[in-house]
């Protein structure tokens, strides 16, 4: 595996409209990689923004080659490079115990059910409140392998803040798409290594080819 990042110029006008579509964006990753790439191997994506930057990073079973974002959303005058690091060693490297920092980008959604509808599945609806959101990540931390971390012993506040929060509009195959996109960040314990390295190749919730799903880690704390 493969994390990959590339910085995009956001005063450029073509990337103003890339960065208007998750479908264009996801466009854009795919258009990296040779059409041979392995199926089993997910590509999970987000727009980061650190600071005055904003960075496209990427998970891959490949090594992209970013020269088409380069040339048509960054600097390409300048030579402009990416970073490119082996993923494996990193993950290998996640214990039971650790208490690590974390970002995620996700789309938080629950399943109703209408009582008058035969269908046995419910409609997928976005969450709405931070409330709802950050409730959506904690009932799921456990079946993916961790915990959030409590701020203080006496309130039992969970380290868990959003970042972001925004509904995202656009266009896919004719049809009008709306998606709620949040980006978590907090500190989290690793219960389950091994489930938690396996949630991190193959991401959290729905919406993967749109951005979300990619958690990453940093620290110990």
């Amino acid at each position: 595996m493969y994390l990959s990042r590339v910085e995009v110029n956001v005063h450029r006008r073509d990337t103003v409209r890339l960065m208007s579509s998750p479908h264009k964006v996801h466009a854009a990753v795919m258009a990296s990689f040779p059409s041979y790439e392995p199926i089993e191997t997910r590509t999970l994506w987000r727009v980061d923004s650190l600071g005055p930057s904003t960075y496209i990073l990427v998970l891959s079973g490949m090594k992209p080659d970013f020269s088409h974002i380069v040339d048509q959303y960054g600097w390409p005058a300048s030579k402009q490079m990416w970073d490119t690091v082996e993923y494996d060693p990193y993950l290998d490297n996640i214990k039971e115990g650790q208490v690590r920092r974390f970002r995620l980008t996700a789309n938080p959604v629950h399943s109703v059910k209408d009582p008058l509808s035969k269908e046995s599945r419910g409609k997928v609806m976005a969450h709405v409140s931070a409330e709802q959101q950050k409730k959506w990540l904690i009932d799921r931390s456990e079946r993916c392998g961790f915990r959030i971390e409590d701020t203080n012993a006496e309130n039992k506040e969970p380290a868990l803040e959003i970042k972001s929060r925004n509904n995202e509009q656009f266009t896919r195959d004719g049809k009008d798409v709306t998606l709620s996109i949040v980006t978590f960040e907090g500190v989290l314990v690793v219960k389950d290594a091994a489930l938690l390295r396996e949630y991190m190749v193959k991401g959290i919730g729905r919406a993967k080819g749109y951005g979300c799903g990619l958690i990453t880690l940093a620290g110990p704390k």
